[in-house]
């Protein structure tokens, strides 16, 4: 690949946590196949800004963003949208397209330039994701569904998917995200993209920002950092965004009776890491794959949720009798337990369960 033209700066972070890759900070720098930073390079006839992890290291695995602009925009403009990614082990490659938007020669240039870096990059397996914005969103599924490059994710941004034959890998291996605007003129089709890829993929969900038009969600752009690390396996107990949660469980408790709902409770320890086998596993799929569960998040969002370490409330944790984390209560709308799970959690008994002390018992679709 011929460096161009070359330009580095020091990436600003403003990021919710995440489990960081473990990153050597003595790999050489000759050993880098792009500048620590941000520079940009020619590949396949196509401009594309490439953002670097500032330790990264040649031989180890790593993850990899491509994200496509919208109608006039840039390849710097998005990877500066998304740098700060970078400090936690994500390279960014941001193509620009030869014209205004995306043609089918330049989306045909941009899969084998994926394909390209994945080798360069060693880009592992369930780390690759997709990203379109307005004229790259219309876009994207050419590139996230080519079933080649097995991409882990592909997210919409003031767009939708419209169609495109879904990869036999997506099913349990591609996780899809929509994100729009309240006033964006293309909000529909982003609310309708799970809808048509609910069946065909690992999960898919939408997510709408108030007040907002045909622009870039700032509000959600740390929800889909993390989801990003859920798509591929990044586990650290505690750290979900699957609902919004309040800061304790006594501010919870409070909240209760201004309606007809009740509340959730998720238990966890950082002990959960550190487990080995089945239960290592367990805690991992209760938190990244059940908490983001359709009918999970239908009726657990509808609740008052907040989250407690058993470490730390050690004396709540024994007066409800729960033997092990990580753990699901449910509470009426008047404070009183209805539901205790523990155990090997499936989405049915706890989508049931929030359910039970939800207003709205039936999903819309």
């Amino acid at each position: 690949m011929r460096a161009v033209r070359t330009t580095l700066f020091a990436i600003a972070v403003g990021m919710i946590p995440l489990a960081v890759i473990p990153l050597v900070a003595s790999a050489r720098a000759e050993d880098q196949p792009f500048p620590a930073g941000t520079s940009t390079h020619e590949m396949h006839g196509l401009q594309c800004t490439m953002v670097m992890p500032k330790d990264y290291d040649p031989a180890a695995e790593h993850s990899l963003v491509v994200i496509l602009h919208g109608m006039g925009g840039t390849g710097t403009g998005m990877a500066s949208s998304i740098a700060f990614t970078a400090a936690n082990g994500f390279v960014v490659c941001a193509p620009k397209s030869r014209g205004q938007g995306w043609s089918a020669e330049d989306v045909g240039d941009v899969r084998t330039i994926v394909a390209e870096l994945k080798k360069t990059l060693n880009v592992g397996a369930s780390r690759l994701h997709g990203v379109g914005y307005s004229n790259g969103a219309w876009n994207l599924a050419a590139v996230a569904l080519d079933d080649d490059l097995r991409f882990a994710s592909a997210t919409w941004i003031a767009g939708g998917y419209t169609g495109g034959k879904v990869p036999k890998h997506a099913k349990k291996g591609l996780g899809v995200l929509a994100l729009a605007g309240a006033q964006d003129g293309n909000r529909a089709s982003a609310e309708k993209t799970p809808h048509l890829l609910g069946d065909d993929v690992r999960m898919a969900e939408v997510r709408i920002q108030p007040n907002l038009g045909h622009e870039w969600p700032r509000d959600h752009i740390p929800y889909w950092h993390w989801w990003m690390g859920v798509q591929e396996g990044r586990y650290v107990p505690g750290e979900t965004l699957a609902f919004d949660w309040v800061e304790s469980r006594e501010a919870g408790l409070a909240a209760l009776g201004s309606d007809k709902n009740g509340a959730v409770e998720y238990w966890y320890s950082a002990e959960d890491a550190r487990l080995e086998g089945a239960q290592h596993e367990q805690a991992k799929f209760l938190q990244n794959d059940l908490l983001q569960d359709r009918s999970v998040r239908f009726f657990g969002n509808q609740l008052t949720a907040w989250k407690l370490d058993s470490a730390e409330h050690a004396e709540t944790f024994a007066a409800l009798k729960i033997k092990s984390t990580p753990a699901i209560v449910t509470y009426d709308k008047k404070g009183k337990v209805k539901k205790v799970l523990t155990g090997k959690l499936k989405a049915k008994s706890v989508a049931a369960a929030l359910r039970s002390v939800a207003a709205t018992k039936k999903r819309p679709d």
